[in-house]
Parts: structure tokens; sequence; C-alpha cells
């Protein structure tokens, strides 16, 4: 074979710097900017907050408690790196964490999460303290446009990405006009100095996610710098494998929130320019991460990395890190929200409604001085919920936003016609023909399967209503008027439609069958498996031992009883000591398990052994250097596997059992996160106990004397 020559490049000229593009990347963008102002139309469209509340519930209760909590924080604890910064009086206290080091900075999102809270509740108190806020913050701007609350930012594309989308917010949400004279200002510097090597796979600026809200700003603005700026951070390397399905998850792995979130701007480009290409990418977004990286919650992303799919099964087992909640959950609700307006398929709306019970309505109250809950935890092993040990991290910024986003989730529009997206208490007020309807939609599904719909108007009036066909749903939607069966059709779109005559009190009700079923872990294998009921998945409580092989999987309506008056819960029969119960009830710190799977019925995980000295958690192992730090586990069986990794600085460790050495394990080896593994068998059957004990002895190549422990396998007695 001939030798291949260096790819073609082209180069765009952005405020008179040149930029290297991609061939794809420049055929693209070409099209896209020589097309200004030819948008597709879409087939459905949001209310955009405006005519839409959500009544009480679940979400209801989460979308209160964040208003509760976000609106509370002073103004002046805000703006105090700003002000400082700036060299103006700084009254008020500094917010730790993340905002005080400027650290992915989230005061962006959290002003971007008042505008949006606001559009949601109509609260006033709301608006005025964006107001405020961008007020306050526009007097820290510095004359060459220098904004961060630092002079040493850790992720400067980052933080101007999450400012200017807090600007966009208040603009379009509380009216700021002086809002689009700072995101000017902003976008200059930006312009002037943001770095453009465009590293692939680069986390720390996370710059192929600024395209999306520079494109929202040309879209309110109309100003051509911002479409023209927006261009220059399309993700062609990714956006290509998305778009042809090219091993898009291989190695080394990718930042997994950041890498969904530029899809939405690919969705957004579509919107404004109609290049196909756009739109390819983040269906291909969609449909790869819900089917290949998401559990069974909807959140995806263990240790925030997007992996081939058998490499979730072995991370599964060890990290407590499973999802970015808040994250995950604002970019799915993004990305979907435009694929549904897009497109007009309901199916979009499946993963909307996953992350609603399992990620928003679950998420336990962040503390007063900024932890929140950043990561969901589905080890299967066992699992708890915890806060973030870190202040006003990431999570902390995106979680007003996900919370307010839902109430623009329930409801869409097809012309006159009203779509029902999610199955949540709210209420919908829209117009006819020039005639002011109400829809108020009743339930307490996924507890019941009953929704009752009903039309308030002046007159009768005719309209369409369309209802999501869930994925979950293996019956069919029954609908009545009174003690009258109404008919719908279910078209290729994914939607149960239907049209009439409307009169004033009218109600539908509808019939939703909640079926209990197992959501596989992998497309390739039966377990492990989650257990849900529609979209809720259960987690399992036991009081004994873990659940793992004790549950019949394939005959769930056999072996699970229904708690009296306690919805959504279950008895296992023949097992008194489980219980399932959702996902969204369990509190913090309650013991639970999401993935069950027969291979860990003798798995012990680090949580369950006891260490003495110090030893430090990494999510899915610990680790120590200390001599004589120890770790013991006891175990009934005949034999022990220790679970764990090598590593180049790694030492050696003596290893005891029922008080006897038996022999030192040495876990170095050449390189980073190797397999490893020792193992002892032929003990009598009973209980024993293994004691690892740290010599801070090192083979001749190690760098140090680390060792780790992630649990250990147990050979049980036959």
């Amino acid at each position: 074979m001939g030798s291949r020559g260096p790819a073609r490049r082209s180069f765009l000229l952005v405020r008179g710097r040149p930029f290297a593009l991609s061939a794809w990347h420049a055929a693209a963008l070409t099209l896209a900017l020589a097309l200004p102002g030819q948008r597709p139309q879409p087939t459905l469209s949001t209310f955009d907050f405006a005519g839409v509340t959500l009544d009480d519930g679940l979400l209801r209760r989460q979308l209160d408690d964040a208003r509760q909590y976000y609106v509370r924080i002073p103004n002046d604890d805000l703006l105090h790196g700003f002000r400082t910064r700036r060299g103006l009086p700084a009254p008020g206290r500094g917010l730790g964490g993340w905002y005080g080091s400027d650290v992915f900075h989230v005061f962006g999102q959290i002003v971007s999460g008042l505008a949006r809270l606001h559009a949601a509740t109509r609260d006033p108190e709301l608006a005025a303290k964006v107001r405020a806020l961008v007020h306050g913050f526009g007097e820290c701007v510095e004359d060459d446009g220098w904004f961060f609350a630092s002079r040493n930012p850790n992720a400067p594309h980052y933080t101007f990405d999450k400012v200017a989308g807090g600007l966009v917010d208040a603009a379009i949400y509380c009216g700021d006009t002086e809002a689009k004279v700072l995101l000017a200002r902003i976008t200059a510097w930006g312009e002037k100095n943001l770095a453009r090597d465009r590293k692939a796979r680069d986390t720390s600026t996370e710059w192929y996610t600024l395209s999306e809200n520079l494109y929202r700003a040309f879209a309110l603005c109309g100003d051509e710098r911002y479409r023209e700026f927006a261009a220059v951070w399309h993700y062609d390397e990714w956006w290509q494998l998305l778009c042809l399905r090219n091993e898009p998850f291989r190695p080394p792995p990718r930042h997994a929130y950041s890498h969904l979130n530029t899809a939405g701007g690919a969705a957004i480009a579509y919107e404004l320019t109609g290049v196909r290409a756009y739109l390819d990418t983040a269906v291909a977004a969609h449909d790869l991460f819900s089917q290949q990286q998401a559990f069974a919650t909807g959140g995806f992303g263990p240790d925030e990395q997007l992996l081939p799919e058998h490499d979730l099964l072995r991370r599964l087992s060890e990290t407590h890190h499973s999802a970015e909640t808040q994250c995950g959950a604002w970019a799915v609700f993004k990305l979907c929200k435009r694929l549904l307006r897009i497109t007009g398929d309901a199916r979009y709306g499946d993963w909307i409604e996953r992350q609603c019970y399992n990620a928003i309505a679950a998420t336990i109250p962040s503390s007063p001085d900024g932890r929140v809950f950043y990561y969901s935890d589905y080890c299967s092993t066992g699992a708890s919920k915890f806060l973030h040990r870190e202040q006003w991290t990431c999570c902390s910024g995106t979680r007003p936003q996900a919370v307010a986003e839902v109430v623009d989730l329930v409801f869409l529009r097809a012309g006159c016609d009203l779509c029902v997206n999610l199955f949540v208490p709210a209420t919908a007020h829209f117009t006819v023909g020039g005639a002011q309807v109400t829809v108020v939609q009743r339930t307490s599904f996924p507890a019941d399967d009953r929704i009752e719909l009903e039309v308030a108007c002046q007159a009768p009036v005719t309209f369409g209503l369309w209802v999501r066909v869930p994925g979950w749903l293996q019956a069919g939607i029954t609908a009545s008027l009174g003690d009258a069966p109404v008919r719908g059709e279910v078209g290729a779109l994914n939607w149960w439609r239907t049209s009439r005559e409307w009169r004033p009190g009218d109600r539908l009700t509808l019939r939703l069958p909640v079926p209990l079923w197992t959501a596989p872990l992998l497309r390739d294998q039966a377990t492990p498996a989650a257990i849900l009921a529609g979209p809720v998945v259960l987690a399992v409580r036991s009081t004994g031992a873990p659940p793992h092989g004790r549950i019949d999987l394939a005959r769930l309506a056999d072996v699970l009883e229904p708690s009296p008056g306690e919805a959504l819960t279950f008895h296992v029969r023949g097992a008194p000591e489980l219980l399932l119960r959702p996902f969204f009830a369990f509190a913090e710190g309650e013991p639970y398990w999401v993935y069950l799977d027969p291979s860990l019925a003798h798995r012990i995980p680090h949580a369950a052994v006891t260490f003495t000295g110090t030893w430090h958690d990494a999510g899915r192992f610990r680790y120590g250097n200390e001599k004589d730090a120890t770790a013991e586990v006891t175990f009934e069986g005949t034999g022990v596997r220790w679970l764990g990794y090598a590593f180049d600085d790694a030492g050696i460790a003596e290893a005891t059992i029922d008080g006897k050495i038996v022999t030192r394990i040495d876990q170095f080896a050449p390189g980073r996160d190797l397999p490893f593994d020792w193992q002892h068998s032929g003990l009598a059957p009973g209980r024993h106990t293994l004691k690892l004990r740290l010599t801070g002895d090192r083979a001749a190549g190690s760098k140090d004397c680390f060792l780790n422990i992630a649990g250990f396998d147990v050979v049980p007695a036959h």
C-alpha cells in the first residue's frame, strides 16, 4: 500500500484569527455558515415554561426544595470572589470548596438555575435575585473583559461557557437587558483569549461544550459573532465517531457528562442551520448513550467515564461513583427536549422520564455548606446515598437547572394539539383558535396507573391530545370519558392520539398499567439486572445477607408480593429479610442494592472490611502505604481471593489466616491499574479470618509500598 499524505486542512477566520478544520468539519461548517436563517421547522414546540405549573408531587417537592435552597444563598457570598479580585468592597463570606478555589466555577450555572426557577415558579424574588447578581457581576468585569472569580481559573473554557449560559437565561427568563451587554463583553474576551488547541478527550477545559450556549446567544441576539464563534467549538472528531457509530466508547475513556453535553451543541446547530449531519450526530448520541452507557436508572458514566459495554460490568462492582446525578440529568433533559421538538418522536421522552424519577426525585437534600448529591451509587456489592465531600461542585450548579427544566418537559404542543410527555401532576394553559384552554393532569403515577386529564374552557373547543407511549409499557393505553371508552391511535412516532370536541369539565381517564420488569446491564447477559416498576428502579433492602441470587428475576410476578399500604413496595416470598422499594425512597446512608448479580453472592466489598491505620478511599478500592496498617475480613468458606490492582508503586503484604502467617504477597507490576490476583484455598469448611498487614517492604523496581483492596471473593463450602 502506498503511504498516506497529510490530511487536507481548511481554515476558518474568526474575528481575524485562523482556525484549522478537518475536511468533514469544514464541509459541514461551510454549509452551516452559508445558510443563515434557513432553519428547519420543528415538529413540536415546548411551552418554554410559559403557562405550565408543576403541581404537588415528588417532582414539585424537589422544585420547591431547590428554590428554597438557592434563594437563601446571600448575593454577597456569591459575588465575594469577583469583588475581591476586582478590588471592590466585598462584604459577606466567600463560599468554600470549588467555588472559593475557582475550580469549574458554578456562578453561571447558579444564575441560569435561578432564572429557570423563576420561569418555572413565577416567583418575583428569584427574578430580582438574578438581576442583582448579573449587575454585581457586571461591576466586576474588567476593562479588558476579564470576568473570572480569580486570576487563576482552572478551566477558562468551562467557566466562559457556563457564565454565557447564565447570562442568556437571565435575559430570556428575567428580561435582564444588562445580561446581553455583559454577554457581548465576555464573548469579545473569549474570541481574543480562549485557547483553540482543541485537544481530543480533554477534560480539563471541556472546550467542546461551548457551541450550545453560543448558538443560544445567536438565537437570542441575532448577532453573527455568536454563530461564528459557536462553530469554532464543533467537536468534529467526536461528532464523526457518533454519526458513523464508529466505536465512540473505545479507550482511552472520555468524560461522560461533557461528551453527552456536546451532543446538545450538535442538536442546536441543526435547529439553526438545517445541516443533517448535526441531527444525525445528536440522534446517534442519544441512542448510543441510552442503549450502551445508561444504567437502568438512566444515569451513566461510572467514575465519570464512558466505557465499552463489558468494561461497565467490572466497574459496576468496583465504584460507588456510578453516575453524575445532577449534571447527567441536565445533559439528558437538554438533548432529549431538542430531539422531541425536532423529530416529534415520543421515544426521546423515555430517558427524560427515567432521569426524573431515578435522579431528580431520588436526590437527597444538599447540606447548607454546598455539598450536593453528586454521585448516584449503584455498586453491585452494596450501595448507599451520600453527599459529595467537597463544597460547591459542578452538580451544585446544574441541580437548579435540571430541577427547573422538569417543568418544561411535562407538556409540548403539536400545532393546536397538546402532548403529554410526563405523567405527573401539572397544569397547562394554552389557546386554541383564540379560545383559552386549561388542562389539569391529576395522577399519583407511578404508584397508580390512573391518569386524569380535565379540560376547562369557556365553550366547546376542538383539539387533539397526544400521550407518550412509554417504552416500558407492555399493555396498551386505555381511555374513557365518563363511562364511555375513547379510542386512540398509536402512530410511528409513539404517541397515543385522540381528537374531539371537548366540553367544559370533560375528564379523560387514561390507564397505563405499570409492569414489573428487569433491565440487564448488558444486552447479551441476563445478569446483572435491575428490577423496575414502569420507569422506577426498585432497590433492594436486606436485613440479612446480600440479595444476589435470592430473587427469581424470571418470575417477578410470582415471587414479589405488594406491601399493603406502601406504594411500589414489595416483599419477597420466602425471604422476609428482603424488601424492594423505589430507589427514590431511600434516605442518605441507607444501604441498598440496585443491581442483582448471582456471581456476587460470595463477594465481600471493601466497605465491609475492617481497616486499621491510615487508608484512603479511591471509590473502587481502599489504598495505603503506612507500615503495619492492616485490613481484616471474616468469611465462611474454604478459600478466599483478594481483589485489587497491581501498580508500579505497590508494596508487599503479609497474609495471616486464623492467626497463622501463610505467605507474603507482592502487588507490584511495572504499570498502572494492572490485573492482580492472589487466592488461598483448601481451608476446612467453616468460619475463617484473613488479615493483611503492610510490611513496608517493596520490590526493587517499585516506587513505593502502597497496597490496595477492592474486596474479597469467598469460596463457599459445598
